[in-house]
């Protein structure tokens, strides 16, 4: 598609009559072919050639799909840019806007998990397998410290375990609620129902845990004395 429209809009480009396409008028008639009329005709930009390429397109998916095409009727080449322009300038605006959320979000959610992170340092340490009662649980046996300085009552997060260059294999929330006092050290086991249709399961239970890595996303720290960093509940 995208090599498609390159050469549509190459030929508009190289097109060679004098008329100015953007007075060409938009009837029921020539809707879907007005580009044809103008194809030969100078004038029109790369940028405008695809905003209209790529208006066609999608009018002609809308129809096929029973959608409703936008309304141009009426209208010139130009007026019709106009628009183009306008909501192409919008979903930029809207594009950039939503990105800077994201980063924003992200920023934030780093900066909580690194204040977690210093109060409560954990790492994954064995990973088994194991079959009980009919049933297949991957284990995994954690230790922790309490950096805080402070008595923590319980905390919560995710462990997610990637490869040996990032790519996420398999993630798990994890919750412990035994209370553990300031510099103390603790060891906790836990397990996994294991399910052997999901394929992140299966990467995790054949992936040795020195092939990867055990990256601790705290999210939430209770201490002793009522107060609690993280998420707000």
């Amino acid at each position: 598609m995208k090599r498609l429209t390159a050469i549509v809009v190459m030929t508009f480009i190289l097109g060679g009559c004098g008329q100015d396409p953007r007075k060409v008028q938009i009837t029921e008639k020539n809707r879907h072919t007005f580009m044809q009329d103008i194809k030969d005709m100078k004038g029109l930009t790369v940028e405008e050639v695809r905003l209209l390429v790529a208006q066609q397109v999608s009018d002609g998916m809308k129809k096929s799909f029973g959608g409703e095409e936008r309304q141009i009727i009426g209208k010139t080449v130009g007026d019709l840019l106009i628009d183009l322009k306008k909501d192409a300038a919008e979903q930029e605006h809207e594009a950039k806007k939503q990105e800077r959320l994201a980063a924003e979000a992200k920023a934030k959610e780093d900066a909580r998990s690194a204040e977690l992170r210093k109060a409560i340092n954990l790492t994954v340490i064995e990973k088994g397998f194991v079959h009980v009662d009919y049933e297949d649980y991957i284990t995994i046996k954690v230790a922790y410290e309490n950096t805080s300085g402070k008595d923590i009552r319980a905390f919560e997060g995710k462990v997610q375990f990637t490869d040996l260059f990032g790519k996420e294999i398999y993630e798990s929330g994890l919750t412990i609620s035994d209370p553990i006092k300031g510099s103390e050290k603790k060891i906790w086991r836990g397990n996994i129902r294991y399910n052997q249709f999901i394929d992140s399961q299966k990467s995790l239970r054949v992936t040795e845990l020195s092939d990867m890595k055990v990256i601790w996303k705290p999210s939430n720290i209770l201490f002793v004395d009522g107060s609690r960093i993280g998420e707000q509940p």
